[in-house]
């Protein structure tokens, strides 16, 4: 403060006479206001560091990024806050996260700053793996997986939530997080959301999960070589293989998306073929001239045959001569 022009005047009665000189305080380079130690920015969004300094002459700056000299395109001087601003233009982690100083220099001596970390944060981005669509739907006793990619930084939080309670993922692996269940049941189906965030933004991705279970008699179906629970899309089958007596019964299929439920019951009856049974062939039938005779054969099958006798291709009539009995 105390350079300027200095002024020395001479008077008498005479008159007056006045000689000036120019007073320069010279000064080491002063830093009064340092570098932050640490610094943030979002990728992309430019960031300004700041060191505020003293010094006559007036210092010249170098600044380091890594301990690399930087140009000086990109630094300009406040003169009203004697301060050096240096402009990091659309930072990303890979060219502008690291250590920052500058070094202040004039005829008198030189100082350094403190180094500044500039951290370089990123939004958080999703990529899913599995699975390949937003609506699952499966039979029970499938497989069902979700797994997504979770970059960002920092390290994003991230929650699954089933039906918006919170469950816990099966495995965790550097950014790949995986909720895998080896056979759904009916429990397992419902509306899955998948929430990262970081300081920087928030991400969200959901999956619903349809669950079609099959039900003999009101016990669970799974898939085996008497029983294929299929689903395409939105028609679900059920196919059982070679029907015998033990598949009568009460069929039931629950449908549930964790937000609709709906079932469906079909009875199955299983039939027998007629099966025709003589008491000996009928090609050995023989009787005598006059006397009853009888023809008899033992009939089987589910549902119950309708029997209808024929004689010589017709119809056999009911009277005084043949008479039809069935016991």
């Amino acid at each position: 403060q105390h350079s300027g022009i200095v002024t020395c005047r001479l008077e008498n009665p005479h008159g007056t006479q006045e000689e000036t000189a120019r007073l320069d305080i010279l000064a080491a380079p002063l830093i009064t206001t340092q570098l932050p130690k640490q610094e943030e920015t979002v990728s992309g969004k430019d960031v300004t560091l700041r060191v505020a300094v003293r010094g006559s002459p007036r210092p010249e700056a170098q600044w380091f990024f890594n301990d690399t000299p930087i140009a000086s395109e990109n630094v300009r001087f406040d003169e009203e806050k004697s301060e050096y601003q240096l402009l990091v233009k659309q930072p990303t982690v890979a060219t502008s996260e690291g250590t920052y100083r500058v070094i202040l220099k004039n005829d008198l001596g030189e100082t350094e700053s403190t180094p500044c970390v500039l951290t370089v944060l990123e939004p958080v981005k999703l990529t899913k793996a599995a699975p390949t669509s937003d609506v699952v739907d499966l039979k029970v006793g499938e497989p069902f997986e979700i797994s997504f990619d979770v970059g960002g930084k920092e390290a994003p939080k991230v929650q699954l939530t089933k039906d918006g309670k919170e469950v816990k993922f099966t495995s965790v692996e550097g950014t790949r997080h995986v909720y895998s269940v080896p056979e759904v049941k009916p429990e397992h189906q419902g509306a899955y959301k998948l929430i990262a965030k970081n300081k920087t933004s928030s991400e969200e991705a959901a999956v619903t999960l349809n669950v079609t279970g099959m039900f003999f008699n009101d016990t669970e179906l799974k898939n085996s070589p008497k029983h294929k629970i299929e689903a395409k899309q939105n028609l679900f089958s059920l196919t059982i293989n070679k029907c015998d007596h033990p598949d009568v019964g009460s069929y039931r299929v629950v449908v549930d998306n964790g937000v609709d439920h709906t079932e469906q019951t079909a009875k199955l009856h299983v039939g027998v073929k007629p099966k025709v049974e003589a008491a000996k062939p009928a090609n050995e039938q023989s009787a005598v001239i006059g006397q009853d005779t009888q023809i008899s054969w033992k009939f089987s099958g589910i549902e119950k045959p309708q029997v209808t006798w024929l004689f010589n291709g017709q119809p056999l009539p009911t009277n005084e001569r043949f008479q039809i009995n069935e016991t």
